[in-house]
């Protein structure tokens, strides 16, 4: 099978965006109606952001007001991609490295082609199957 499932085979090719001056609680909305655990903020050609169920829930549990602005509890720097071309399994260890569920998918011209999830990883039996093959050094991090 050489290098396995690509990220491109199983990643959501049609990501969510939305503005960066939107409400937590729009965001939220907006994940609930189309079954979703996160959201990009900006537009394909310029990416400013991720928010994730996980960050909603944070800022629930930490009382800021759901009409606050998305990009105040955003991932705003430091976002973390990964290649369209790579084999999944790279993608469950830098999910695992950096203890985070969505990766951000670009092509190698560096476009935004995507999102995978774990929810993603787990959708086949061969992409199951794939994850066993991961070296124990790519876990690194993870808890």
């Amino acid at each position: 099978m050489g290098m396995g499932i690509s990220v491109r085979d199983a990643m959501n090719k049609k990501p969510l965006y939305i503005n960066g001056n939107e409400s937590i609680e729009k965001a939220a909305s907006i994940m609930a109606g189309e079954n979703k655990g996160s959201v990009l903020i900006g537009i394909p050609d310029n990416l400013m952001g991720i928010v994730t169920e996980r960050d909603i829930i944070r800022a629930i549990a930490k009382s800021i007001p759901v009409g606050d602005s998305i990009s105040k509890i955003a991932t705003m720097n430091n976002l973390i991609f990964i290649n369209e071309d790579e084999p999944i399994t790279r993608a469950a260890a830098l999910m695992g490295k950096h203890n985070i569920r969505h990766l951000i998918v670009k092509s190698k011209s560096g476009k935004v082609t995507g999102v995978i999830s774990t929810r993603d990883l787990f959708r086949e039996k061969d992409i199951i199957k794939n994850l066993g093959n991961i070296n124990d050094n790519d876990w690194e991090g993870s808890d």
